[in-house]
């Protein structure tokens, strides 16, 4: 799976917490998670592999049996569900 940034109207940060604006007309706030896989991407494809290594950077390994790559893979669907990113099989 690869991921990338949506167009949004605006975005909104403090003190570690971001709201955006999509185009959708939804406003999401992330979490803190989401905010760390936000600020990674950009408008070029990033692997879903290299965004999970970012994220155990920042939060270690999943302490409760899944892998890295599973929750990021949920996190980058639940991000496009709200029109934030844009998801290829590649």
């Amino acid at each position: 799976m690869r991921a990338r940034r949506r167009p949004v109207i605006d975005e909104y940060a403090e003190d570690g917490q971001v709201a955006v604006f999509s185009e959708s007309g939804l406003v999401v706030v992330l979490s803190e998670l989401a905010v760390v896989a936000w600020e990674f991407l950009g408008e070029e494809w990033a692997t879903a592999d290299e965004v999970a290594a970012v994220l155990v950077r920042a939060f270690g390994e999943p302490a409760d049996g899944r892998t890295a790559l599973e929750l990021t893979e949920h996190a980058l669907r639940t991000l496009s569900g709200h029109s934030l990113v844009d998801l290829d099989a590649g």
